[in-house]
């Protein structure tokens, strides 16, 4: 397909709905003139399924003309209404597991290498402050239920069976919805239903099998998949959800695909060389995230032949920072170690997103906005004309305007993050602009000069800048305490809030090699 020809179509039936509207308007406000009589037998268009006609004959009295006026309105209304449902756009989140920043090779991290997603950037957009959590499960609760996890987070592996999803918001407003990928929410073939899904393939939803080769206990829509000799996990969780695309193509459709890769054991891809060494884990993490970005690809030109790429939102990002034993990759002048678990520097948490919707008419952006991942359910509901969960309170914040350029956008000034570790024990707590990091205790980073944090900045010494978003920073921290204190009404959940230290963590791994390992996988790494 022809993106340049798709854009312009997309934007003609735009510009046709924009013009119902105003047609609508003029009628009923005489912006049109007197209603003129139609000519004989000329058809005015299909009301309840009966084509109306009009006659020379009939008689023309007082409330004719406004009761043709009304008619009119409500075709148009109607046409307009039909259209805009045939245009909310299909979306696509694709998060791969332990995949951070430095791994994109459009944000300057070497030796990665993504050239589908790096085109999908420079046709779409890249955001280079986004911001998860360290760690899997919270993660997975908080991107999927738009609320931060001192709200819902109960304990790791399990998601609470009160939450509303994405998935429930997406399907409550018309949309077929799909999982594929890693679960580890909780060990019941009913929970993806439960959640808003109508179909899934997931590994992880009732024990831990091979995550990779010969992959035994996928689950697909209640019944276990066998694993086959030569099987790699990615690919059948990936053509599921192609499947499920061309089975729904009329539309709209909501995928969640949570990735199986690139998360350890680092070992080979089907697309790595047989012949050579075995290599480190850097080398062999290079070729996961190749593969990773040749699903992306595939999931694209499958868009495309279907002719579904125009009006497809495509959102790409980590669940954390790369796992501790990948060491050697670089951010430009800085060095950008593994670092998932840990809320002690950005490569712990801050990780790539690219965006990329053909319809919205962004193209080649490269945006600093703080994107929490909370943000993701609010956006969705936004693109896809849902409503949000009631009763519930929602943290995130909507960037869709910034998908589709729309003028009045206002991102969000700040980011938050509250981080537990495996259990509900001491937490970490930050807020963050787009260049300074707070945390709770008064420890303020310059995460572009300092993004290992290995120095906190001296208040007696700050800058006026520094100065001002210590300040900002640090209302925020006491507008997010006093809700922490307050607990939720809605899940119940509420723990006394305790600072740390930096560089101590509930989280923390127990390996003493941390960031300086010599890349040996590590066992106890299993999340």
């Amino acid at each position: 397909m022809n993106n340049s020809n798709d854009s312009k179509r997309g934007l003609y039936r735009r510009d046709l709905l924009r013009g119902a509207a105003v047609a609508g308007l003029g009628i009923a406000t005489g912006a049109y003139g007197a209603p003129r009589r139609p000519p004989s037998s000329r058809r005015c268009g299909k009301l309840g399924g009966r084509t109306t006609r009009t006659s020379r004959s009939e008689p023309m009295n007082q409330t004719r003309p406004a009761f043709m006026n009304l008619t009119r309105i409500l075709f148009i209304l109607v046409c307009a209404t039909a259209l805009s449902a045939a245009e909310r756009p299909n979306v696509i989140l694709m998060m791969a597991d332990d995949l951070g920043y430095e791994t994109l090779s459009a944000n300057g991290g070497t030796p990665y290498k993504t050239p589908h997603l790096d085109k999908l950037a420079a046709n779409g957009m890249r955001f280079t402050n986004c911001v998860s959590q360290p760690l899997c499960t919270p993660t997975r609760v908080k991107i999927m239920t738009g609320r931060y996890n001192f709200r819902n987070y109960k304990t790791f592996g399990i998601l609470d069976r009160r939450e509303k999803t994405f998935g429930h918001v997406m399907r409550d407003a018309g949309y077929k919805t799909c999982i594929v990928g890693k679960w580890q929410l909780g060990r019941d073939r009913k929970l993806p239903g439960h959640f808003g899904f109508d179909e899934y393939c997931l590994w992880w939803l009732e024990k831990k099998s091979p995550r990779y080769g010969n992959v035994g206990e996928l689950i697909q829509n209640g019944k276990v998949l066998p694993g086959k000799k030569g099987e790699y996990g990615p690919n059948v969780v990936s053509e599921f959800m192609l499947d499920f695309i061309s089975r729904n193509k009329e539309g709209p459709f909501f995928c969640y695909y949570p990735m199986i890769l690139t998360h350890s054991p680092f070992v080979p891809t089907p697309d790595t060389d047989k012949d050579a060494p075995k290599g480190s884990n850097l080398d062999l993490m290079v070729d996961m995230v190749a593969y990773t970005d040749k699903i992306v690809g595939k999931v694209v030109a499958h868009l495309d032949k279907l002719g579904l790429r125009e009006n497809t939102v495509i959102l790409y990002t980590g669940d954390n920072g790369t796992h501790r034993g990948v060491v050697g990759a670089k951010v430009g002048k800085h060095d950008w170690p593994g670092a998932k678990g840990s809320n002690m520097s950005e490569m712990g948490m801050r990780v790539p997103l690219v965006v990329n919707y053909p319809a919205g008419g962004v193209s080649g952006k490269v945006l600093d906005d703080p994107i929490d991942f909370s943000d993701m359910l609010p956006t969705f509901a936004e693109l896809g004309g849902a409503k949000v969960p009631k009763g519930v309170t929602i943290d995130g914040h909507s960037f869709a305007g910034r998908l589709t350029g729309r003028k009045d956008y206002k991102p969000r000034g700040w980011a938050y993050v509250s981080y537990y570790g495996k259990s509900r024990g001491p937490a970490t707590h930050f807020a963050r602009d787009l260049r300074y990091k707070l945390y709770e205790g008064d420890y303020l980073y310059d995460f572009h000069e300092d993004p290992a944090h290995a120095k906190p900045i001296d208040p007696a010494t700050a800058d006026p800048v520094a100065r001002d978003a210590r300040k900002k920073l640090s209302a925020v921290l006491k507008q997010m305490k006093a809700q922490f204190a307050e607990g939720d009404k809605y899940t119940g959940v509420a723990t006394k809030l305790l600072a740390t230290k930096p560089g101590i963590s509930a989280g923390k791994s127990k390996n003493k090699g941390g960031n300086k390992g010599k890349g040996k996988n590590r066992k106890n790494d299993s999340r």
